[in-house]
């Protein structure tokens, strides 16, 4: 749970978590359904295995990227996986590739008692933090449900697939800003599973293994690939540091509860 001025917001409570046994091997944070056809609405799990060096997970918060403001990188491999060494950074905007990017909550109580979406300057959903609840420190996994509405991957770009990283922090303890460092895969307040490369001094994780990938294919019959583009380019899209200052704090009533004030 986050933490106000003086108290905890809320406390841990017994809840019936969707939870099952997990081979700590397994224990990244990742999408039960990590890959999509373009177009394709996708009600999904966020798996929580991987804690913050044994410590239980009290709350978690999910931004994806705001395509207005969006980070993305673009390679000549168009099977390059997320943390390819292949990428490289792009001057246009996530709009070049993808139409948009919208998400939904799906209520769920079973792992949190609390949640909220969080949304872009439009209005947009883009995000979703919950609290009041604990994930045990080992061989556990929560789900962690979202819907992520339909991506269309843009005609005449080049994009035969493009992978979408969200930021995501499993969080463990309620810290100042001042006390959080992302590029420590040991702290034990925060697990981030986040691009390594936003630019934010405070949640950039420490590398490309560590975001959890949603891959949009295109759809080759329906808008099949422009005759320029010879087997297309693979492009990462992800959150950018401005993104995350705006979207990753936790308010609630007004009241910044994560990362501590």
């Amino acid at each position: 749970m986050f933490q106000n001025r003086n108290t905890l917001l809320v406390l841990p409570m017994m809840t019936a978590l969707i939870i099952a046994a997990w081979d700590d091997t397994q224990a990244h944070t990742r999408f039960e359904i990590n890959t999509t056809k373009e177009g394709v609405r996708v009600d999904n799990n966020i798996m929580i295995g991987h804690l913050c060096t044994n410590e239980p997970v009290i709350g978690q918060v999910t931004v994806f990227p705001d395509v207005t403001t969006a980070l993305v990188d673009t390679s000549p491999d168009s099977n390059a996986a997320l943390p390819a060494e292949t990428f490289t950074r792009s001057d246009q905007p996530a709009t070049a590739f993808i139409q948009g990017l919208t998400i939904a909550g799906i209520m769920n109580r079973d792992t949190f008692s609390m949640s909220a979406l969080i949304r872009d300057g439009t209005g947009n959903p883009i995000g979703v933090w919950s609290a009041g609840g604990s994930i045990p420190d080992h061989n556990w996994v929560a789900k962690m449900p979202v819907r992520i509405n339909p991506i269309n991957i843009v005609a005449d770009s080049c994009a035969k697939k493009v992978i979408i990283a969200p930021a995501i922090a499993n969080v463990c303890q309620v810290t100042s800003l001042n006390e959080i460092d992302g590029k420590n895969p040991d702290r034990t307040d925060v697990d981030f599973w986040t691009a390594p490369d936003s630019g934010h001094p405070k949640f950039d994780a420490p590398g490309w293994n560590f975001p959890a990938p949603f891959t949009v294919n295109r759809d080759l019959e329906t808008n099949p690939l422009p005759s320029s583009c010879g087997e297309g380019i693979a492009v990462r899209i992800y959150p950018s540091a401005a993104q995350l200052d705006r979207d990753f704090p936790v308010v609630v009533d007004g009241q910044q509860v994560w990362p501590a004030p």
